[in-house]
């Protein structure tokens, strides 16, 4: 799918967001016509960096509402240029063993 398609397609819901702002009944329908939702929460964890003002790195951590990690990203950054990557496989379970236990989520 093309950057153009879902660019456009954002900018329709946007102005349909924008037109609900401003009719209550039209917005409670809208509301009352959603399928579902998920909670997803992300985490920030700043990894030690032995000179951070030269590079950090991190993790982005994706929990669900019971507090399960279900999604993980690496970012690293070096003199202003970063980059992101999705971890997956073994990487995904290490980060899963390291990180869950410690985390908690408490959602009422």
């Amino acid at each position: 799918m093309s950057a153009e398609k879902i660019d456009r397609e954002l900018k329709k819901r946007i102005n349909q967001f924008k037109k609900l702002l401003k009719n209550e009944e039209e917005r409670e329908s809208f509301y009352n016509s959603i399928c579902g939702s998920e909670i997803l929460v992300r985490i920030e964890i700043f990894l030690p960096s032995a000179n951070p003002e030269r590079y950090y790195d991190g993790l982005f951590l994706y929990l669900n509402d019971e507090g399960k990690i279900v999604s993980a990203e690496y970012y690293y950054n070096e003199g202003g240029e970063g980059a992101i990557t999705k971890l997956e496989g073994d990487s995904l379970e290490v980060v899963r063993d390291l990180f869950e236990d410690e985390l908690s989520l408490e959602i009422e």
